[in-house]
């Protein structure tokens, strides 16, 4: 018997999510730019060959407890979608939170970002189709996470210039043109001690994009910060007027605290996000 969209739904549906089944179905079996409405009209369409095969493909990593985003290879984030895979981490929506509190800032006409630990790009690109006139530049220690990035600016259009660096070490600015109004970054702060963190998903995701060891996950962002003030004070080439990081709540104490030691100010807090001067 030849096996239809509806039959493959049924069956999909008895081992993984009825949302995912249907995702997985229209990325495989609907032309480009359908959703899922368009499976109830086609239900009973036959599948067969290489879409069939991949789709089960699919529904089997999804079983065995790969995220989504992985299996479909992209994720929506702020209205757009982004590219994914292994190299990166999914975008989350807390971290849109980060996009929302620097449209809120008092910034010119023209501003320029400074992302640190781009991953797959969709803060920078995001703030480049915000901003259409902004600058913005975006960096990573990893090149495999910078293809990504890469392909999804070419993806949007999103005009970022991508950078190699750890952290602000390797970052090469022109030393009269270094202000920017914003320096963005969602660097790993997940505390590999919680007890409340779903390994399960988490164990497919980078390892050193995800988690921070020492100072309860917030290592990584003192690191920043001291070498925010190294560039600002010693070497005198980086003019930052806002900081706009993510991290748990539950870190937020201690990373005002923190912060104050090399002579920042959080100014605002909402979600995950917090705003430094």
């Amino acid at each position: 018997m030849d096996l239809t969209i509806r039959g493959w739904l049924d069956e999909a549906k008895r081992c993984i999510a009825a949302l995912d089944a249907e995702l997985i179905a229209v990325c495989n079996f609907a032309p480009n730019g359908r959703d899922r409405s368009w499976l109830v009209a086609h239900g009973e369409s036959k599948v067969a060959g290489e879409s069939l095969s991949r789709a089960n493909q699919m529904m089997e990593k999804r079983r065995k407890g790969m995220p989504l985003a992985y299996v479909l290879g992209y994720r929506e984030f702020y209205g757009r979608k982004f590219m994914v895979n292994r190299h990166v981490l999914i975008p989350r929506p807390e971290t849109e939170t980060l996009v929302d509190l620097i449209k809120e800032l008092e910034l010119p006409r023209r501003p320029q970002f400074l992302e640190i630990g781009t991953g797959s790009g969709c803060i920078a690109i995001t703030l480049a189709l915000e901003f259409p006139q902004a600058y913005v530049m975006a960096t990573d220690i990893s090149v495999t996470a910078l293809d990504m990035a890469y392909e999804n600016d070419v993806l949007h259009e999103g005009r970022v210039e991508f950078m190699q660096s750890n952290l602000l070490r390797d970052l090469v600015i022109d030393p009269h043109a270094a202000e920017f109004d914003v320096l963005v970054a969602n660097l790993p702060y997940v505390n590999p001690e919680w007890n409340w963190l779903d390994r399960r998903t988490l164990d497919f995701e980078p390892k050193t994009a995800l988690y921070a060891k020492g100072e309860g996950g917030i290592s990584m962002y003192r690191r920043l910060f001291r070498e925010i003030m190294m560039k600002r004070k010693v070497d005198g080439i980086l003019k930052v007027k806002y900081i706009v990081i993510e991290a748990d709540p539950c870190q937020h104490e201690a990373l005002r605290k923190c912060a104050e030691e090399f002579g920042l100010l959080v100014v605002k807090t909402r979600g995950f996000g917090l705003v430094l001067v």
